[in-house]
């Protein structure tokens, strides 16, 4: 894929762009040798119970849906502690850049491209999340599916960008780092680069056009 001749250049926020604050060490104090497994568990239940309430059509905000994974987590790991979740409920507010993020979104700026973010966060974790890590300047649309009440990786989520942006769908790239939200949004229409800054194995999950990337900084 030339990205180059692209000129909508779509990511998604958390894994993608932000990352969660550092919290390791203080969680370690209270969960002890179940940190890992915890925050594993409660990663998982909250994508689960976003695609289940795209099932069940039962829509809640991300912040919710956060909440609700973290106490099922903390409850089969035997935890109660209430600093557990004033530790980690914040962190999607305070998110600091991933690597090569800045330079990308100053270069794509610089040469005229439009520059959004299209995620599962409220509007207002994410406009927090554009203001703390400085790119306010470069992000030029925040779209939330709190705006349809619907989550990745539904069609609609992708429709809904692509009919606000008003652009051919053939104009525009789509970046994440998670495999489920890229099959979705290939599977719309869109272009999309993975961003596979882990080396994961590939999904057996339908795809369509993707480039795999290994980080943001090495697109161009």
């Amino acid at each position: 894929m030339d990205f180059h001749k692209k000129q909508v250049f779509v990511f998604d926020a958390f894994g993608t762009l932000f990352k969660a604050s550092e919290i390791g060490e203080e969680l370690e104090q209270i969960a002890g040798a179940k940190t890992q497994s915890l925050t594993a568990t409660w990663r998982r239940k909250q994508l689960e119970y976003t695609w289940l309430r795209n099932q069940m059509k039962r829509y809640a905000p991300f912040n919710e849906v956060t909440k609700e994974a973290l106490g099922y987590a903390m409850r089969l790991h035997g935890l109660s502690d209430e600093r557990i979740p004033a530790l980690l409920l914040p962190i999607y507010d305070s998110p600091s850049l991933i690597g090569g993020a800045f330079d990308l979104l100053k270069k794509l700026k610089q040469e005229g491209k439009t520059v959004c973010i299209l995620s599962n966060g409220t509007r207002t974790m994410l406009n927090s999340g554009v203001a703390k890590t400085g790119i306010s300047e470069l992000v030029d649309s925040i779209f939330s599916v709190d705006d349809i009440g619907v989550y990745k990786p539904d069609p609609a989520v992708y429709k809904m960008a692509v009919e606000a942006l008003g652009r051919p769908i053939g104009e525009l790239v789509f970046f994440s780092s998670n495999q489920w939200d890229v099959s979705g949004a290939s599977i719309f229409g869109l272009d999309c680069a993975w961003v596979n800054q882990y080396g994961e194995l590939r999904e057996g999950l339908p795809f369509g056009e993707v480039e795999e990337v290994a980080s943001l900084g090495g697109i161009f």
